[in-house]
C-alpha cells in the first residue's frame, strides 16, 4: 500500500516539533527529545510514514548515547536498522551510531561489525567525493570515541564545581597550554592505548590510501601531548553545542558579561561536569584540565576551531 502524502496540518505541526526535537538533542534534554518524539510518533505512524519517524527516533536515541544512557540507545539503533532500508542514509546513520555505543562501552568486538559497515557504506552514499568525506569524518570520529572510552570509568570521584575552578585557575597561572595539554593527556592508561589503536588499525583497513594520509598517525598516540589534544578534540564533540550554541547559558554569559561572570555562575565548569558524567568520565583532574584549557582557549577560538563535524552534516 503506498503512503500518502503529508497533509497540510502534518507539516504544519512537523515544522515546529522536528526543529524543536534537533534543539532539545543540541541541549542534551533527553526527557524534552522523548515527549517530542511521542508527539512525532502520534502525528506520523497514523499515515505509515515510518522512515520520517525513524529520522526523528535517531535524535533521540543519539541524546540518549550522549548523556549515557548507551544501553537505551544501542536497543533503539537496532530497532531503527531492523525498520529502515539497508540502502538508506537512515539506516547508515543508526549503523554509525550504534557502532560508537558499543565503543563507549568498550567492547570492541561488538563494535567492529558496525564500524565495517558502516565505513563502506557504498550503497548509502552514491557520490564518490562525498563518500570519502562520510569516511574520513567517521573514521575520526571513532578515533575520538576510543579515547574517550579509555578514560571511562565505573566510579565517579567529587566533582565540586567551585573546587574545580579554583584548581583551573591555579594551573592557568602557572602552567602554559602545552604543559595542560601534556598532562590531560597522562590520564590515558598505557593499558588502553591496544584499545585505541586497534580502532584506528580496523578503520584505516577501510579507507583508502590517501583518505588514511588525513587521519592522525599511529605514532599520535604514544605522545601525551598530542593525546591530551585529541582528548580535547573528542571532547569538542559534546560539549561544543553546550558552549557555543547561541541560545546556550554559557554562550550568552560569555559573549554579555564576560568570562567572570560565567565563572561566577559556575556555568562553564558545570557543562564539562555534566557532559564528563554523562560520558561515564568521573575523573576529577580532567575536569580541572579541561577547565583550565577552555578558559585559556577563550569560547570564540574553541567555538570556531573546535566545531565538531556532525555524522548528519553531510546530509543534502
Amino acid at each position: 500500500m503506498s503512503i500518502p502524502p503529508l497533509t497540510k496540518e502534518q507539516k504544519r505541526q512537523l515544522q515546529l516539533l522536528e526543529p524543536s526535537l534537533k534543539l532539545a538533542a543540541a541541549q542534551r534534554d533527553l526527557q524534552k527529545c522523548e515527549e517530542l518524539t511521542d508527539y512525532i510518533q502520534n502525528i506520523l505512524r497514523p499515515t505509515g510514514h515510518e522512515t520520517r519517524l525513524m529520522q526523528s527516533k535517531n535524535w533521540l536515541f543519539e541524546t540518549a548515547m550522549e548523556v549515557g544512557k548507551t544501553d537505551y540507545a544501542i536497543k533503539g539503533f537496532i530497532s531503527v536498522r531492523q525498520k529502515a532500508s539497508k540502502s538508506t542514509r537512515l539506516y547508515l546513520e543508526a549503523t554509525a551510531l550504534l557502532a560508537i555505543c558499543y565503543l563507549r562501552n568498550r567492547d570492541f568486538d561488538k563494535a567492529r561489525p558496525y564500524m565495517v559497515e558502516s565505513l563502506r557504506c557504498e550503497k548509502n552514499i552514491k557520490s564518490e567525493s562525498t563518500r570519502s568525506a562520510f569516511k574520513i569524518s567517521l573514521a575520526k570520529r571513532f578515533d575520538e570515541e576510543a579515547l574517550l572510552a579509555s578514560i571511562s570509568t565505573d566510579t565517579t570521584e567529587s566533582m565540586d564545581l567551585e573546587k574545580i575552578q579554583k584548581d583551573a585557575a591555579k594551573l592557568i597561572q602557572t602552567k602554559h597550554e602545552d604543559e595542560i595539554l601534556e598532562m590531560l593527556g597522562s590520564n590515558v592508561p598505557e593499558t588502553a592505548l591496544d584499545f585505541i589503536k586497534k580502532i584506528n588499525a580496523e578503520s584505516k583497513n577501510l579507507l583508502t590510501y590517501k583518505e588514511q594520509l588525513k587521519l592522525p598517525s599511529p605514532a599520535t598516540f604514544q605522545q601525551k601531548k598530542k593525546l591530551g589534544k585529541g582528548l580535547l578534540s573528542a571532547f569538542q564533540t559534546v560539549i561544543w553545542q553546550s558552549l557555543c550554541d547561541k541560545n546556550s547559558d554559557v554562550y550568552k554569559m560569555w559573549f554579555t558579561n564576560g568570562l567572570q561572570a560565567v565563572l561566577d555562575k559556575k556555568y562553564l565548569t558545570g557543562a564539562i561536569v555534566s557532559t564528563l558524567v554523562g560520558l561515564k568520565i568521573g575523573i576529577y583532574a580532567i575536569a580541572v584540565y579541561l577547565t583550565s584549557l577552555l578558559i585559556k582557549i577563550g569560547i570564540e577560538t574553541f567555538c570556531h576551531v573546535y566545531q565538531p563535524n556532525q555524522l548528519m552534516a553531510l546530509r543534502k
